[in-house]
Parts: C-alpha cells; sequence; structure tokens
C-alpha cells in the first residue's frame, strides 16, 4: 500500500508480525541479491566469462591449489558441478589440475598464465560493479548489513 504525494511515494504503516518482517526481508534480500547477480553476470557475458567460471578462477586467484573437493565446498556448490566448470576452464586454458603430492586420488587447482591474466582484468571489473550496486549505503551501514548478514549464516551453518 502506498500513497502518492507531490510525486514521492510514501508507503503506509501496516502492522506485521514478526514472522512477516522476516520473511518479506528474506524475500527483499534474494530480490537484491537476484538484480546484483544479474548486472554481474551480463558484465562477465560481455567478458566472456560465466558466473561459476568467475567464481572459480576468483577463489583460484586468492587462494590457489585447492582441490575440487575444497572448491566445492568454499562456493557451497557440488564436487559435480565444480568438475564441469573445471573441465570449461581448462578447455579455455585458464586453469589446471596438477596431481596432489599425498593423495593419488586428488588434483589440486591452478590458474594458469592466461588464467591470471583473464582474471586480474575481470576482476577489477566485478568489484567496482560490486561497490557501485552498494553505493546508496554509509560504509556504517555496509559494515553493520555485513554482521548481520554474518549473524544470520553462521546460524545456518551446518558445519558449526
Amino acid at each position: 500500500m502506498s500513497n502518492r504525494t507531490s510525486g514521492k511515494v510514501q508507503h503506509l504503516v501496516v502492522y506485521e508480525t514478526e514472522a512477516e518482517i522476516k520473511t518479506r526481508t528474506w524475500v527483499e534480500l534474494a530480490r537484491a541479491f537476484y538484480l546484483v547477480q544479474r548486472k554481474i553476470s551480463a558484465m562477465l557475458t560481455q567478458l566472456e566469462m560465466t558466473l561459476p567460471q568467475f567464481d572459480v578462477m576468483a577463489t583460484l586467484a586468492f587462494s590457489e591449489g585447492v582441490t575440487q573437493q575444497e572448491l566445492a565446498h568454499r562456493l557451497l556448490v557440488t564436487k559435480g558441478n565444480i568438475v564441469g566448470v573445471v573441465d570449461r576452464l581448462e578447455s579455455c586454458g585458464w586453469v589446471q589440475r596438477r596431481p596432489d603430492a599425498t593423495d593419488r586420488r586428488a588434483n589440486r587447482l591452478h590458474l594458469t598464465a592466461a588464467g591470471k591474466r583473464k582474471i586480474e582484468n575481470v576482476l577489477p571489473r566485478h568489484d567496482t560493479l560490486v561497490v557501485k550496486s552498494f553505493s546508496t549505503l554509509s560504509t556504517a551501514d555496509a559494515k553493520a548489513l555485513r554482521t548481520l548478514l554474518n549473524t544470520i549464516a553462521s546460524a545456518n551453518d551446518e558445519n558449526d
């Protein structure tokens, strides 16, 4: 419900239960995430990269040498999802699997020189887009939101 006054939308105060507040907040969080993710995906498409490929390469840029299992855990996806993405990244010449020195069943993932150049080109563009997406928040608000999201994540983390 809203009321238009002098061109501005003013929302009417409506009583919400605690459950309604939390459910609607979840919907708004999901909506905001979707809208920002859609912008990021469009930018990545222009740079000939998918969002899953970016996620893998950005993770490897900061923690090279992880196994596919470790990568899947960090990205909250299945190992099967990682295998397909890594296969495609390997065929692009951006990622390389190397045998684990202590576990013959595992491979360690590394960016190739071409992969490092690619992510060094894409990562700043990604970060700029994310910062722009948060431009309506003050630094204090962004920190508060991060704290709240960490609280929610911790309460729902299956590893705790």
